[in-house]
Protein backbone atom coordinates (compact mmCIF):
# COMPACT_ATOMS: atom_id res chain seq x y z
CA UNK A 1 0.00 0.00 0.00
CA UNK A 2 1.69 3.48 -1.17
CA UNK A 3 1.50 5.85 1.42
CA UNK A 4 1.28 8.68 -0.65
CA UNK A 5 -1.31 7.38 -2.87
CA UNK A 6 -3.08 6.71 0.99
CA UNK A 7 -2.51 10.25 1.81
CA UNK A 8 -4.17 11.72 -1.53
CA UNK A 9 -6.95 9.70 -0.92
CA UNK A 10 -7.61 11.21 2.71
CA UNK A 11 -7.03 14.78 1.14
CA UNK A 12 -9.74 14.43 -1.96
CA UNK A 13 -11.59 12.43 0.62
CA UNK A 14 -11.74 15.21 3.67
CA UNK A 15 -12.05 17.71 0.93
CA UNK A 16 -15.67 16.42 -0.82
CA UNK A 17 -16.93 16.04 2.37
CA UNK A 18 -15.52 19.58 3.90
CA UNK A 19 -16.65 21.94 0.86
CA UNK A 20 -12.94 22.59 0.57
CA UNK A 21 -10.48 22.46 -2.62
CA UNK A 22 -8.44 19.74 -1.99
CA UNK A 23 -5.06 21.80 -3.10
CA UNK A 24 -5.68 23.77 0.00
CA UNK A 25 -5.76 20.97 2.57
CA UNK A 26 -2.59 21.33 4.55
CA UNK A 27 -1.30 17.54 5.38
CA UNK A 28 0.17 18.94 8.97
CA UNK A 29 -3.50 20.10 9.43
CA UNK A 30 -5.24 18.13 12.12
CA UNK A 31 -8.43 15.89 11.61
CA UNK A 32 -9.93 18.00 14.24
CA UNK A 33 -10.70 20.66 11.63
CA UNK A 34 -12.70 18.69 9.30
CA UNK A 35 -15.51 18.34 12.26
CA UNK A 36 -15.77 14.34 11.38
CA UNK A 37 -18.05 12.25 13.20
CA UNK A 38 -19.14 8.89 13.40
CA UNK A 39 -21.21 8.67 10.39
CA UNK A 40 -18.63 10.70 8.90
CA UNK A 41 -15.79 8.10 10.21
CA UNK A 42 -17.62 5.01 9.18
CA UNK A 43 -18.66 6.42 5.39
CA UNK A 44 -14.85 6.98 5.24
CA UNK A 45 -14.32 3.53 6.47
CA UNK A 46 -16.16 2.27 3.89
CA UNK A 47 -15.06 4.30 1.14
CA UNK A 48 -11.36 3.03 1.78
CA UNK A 49 -12.47 -0.25 1.71
CA UNK A 50 -13.61 -0.20 -1.49
CA UNK A 51 -10.96 1.94 -2.99
CA UNK A 52 -8.12 -0.34 -1.04
CA UNK A 53 -9.68 -3.37 -0.84
CA UNK A 54 -8.74 -3.28 2.69
CA UNK A 55 -10.84 -3.16 6.02
CA UNK A 56 -9.86 -0.54 8.50
CA UNK A 57 -11.65 0.44 11.66
CA UNK A 58 -13.84 3.94 11.79
CA UNK A 59 -11.74 5.10 14.83
CA UNK A 60 -8.41 5.32 12.48
CA UNK A 61 -10.83 8.24 11.07
CA UNK A 62 -11.49 9.88 14.96
CA UNK A 63 -8.16 9.54 15.55
CA UNK A 64 -7.55 12.05 18.79
CA UNK A 65 -4.78 15.08 17.97
CA UNK A 66 -3.96 13.30 14.52
CA UNK A 67 -2.91 15.39 11.50
CA UNK A 68 -4.44 14.12 8.00
CA UNK A 69 -0.22 12.80 7.42
CA UNK A 70 -0.70 11.20 10.48
CA UNK A 71 -3.88 9.45 9.74
CA UNK A 72 -1.85 8.18 6.12
CA UNK A 73 0.56 6.94 8.53
CA UNK A 74 -1.72 5.48 11.03
CA UNK A 75 -3.46 3.42 8.09
CA UNK A 76 0.08 2.42 6.19
CA UNK A 77 1.74 0.73 9.96
CA UNK A 78 -1.91 -0.85 10.72
CA UNK A 79 -1.77 -2.21 7.01
CA UNK A 80 1.59 -3.92 7.49
CA UNK A 81 0.94 -5.17 10.49
CA UNK A 82 -2.00 -7.06 8.70
CA UNK A 83 -0.59 -7.91 5.44
CA UNK A 84 -1.92 -10.90 4.30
Amino acid sequence: MDSERVLRWIVVYLAVISGEDSDTIDPGMPLSHFDLDSVDAVEMALQFEKTFDRQIGAEFFLAANATVRGLAELIIANAAAHAD
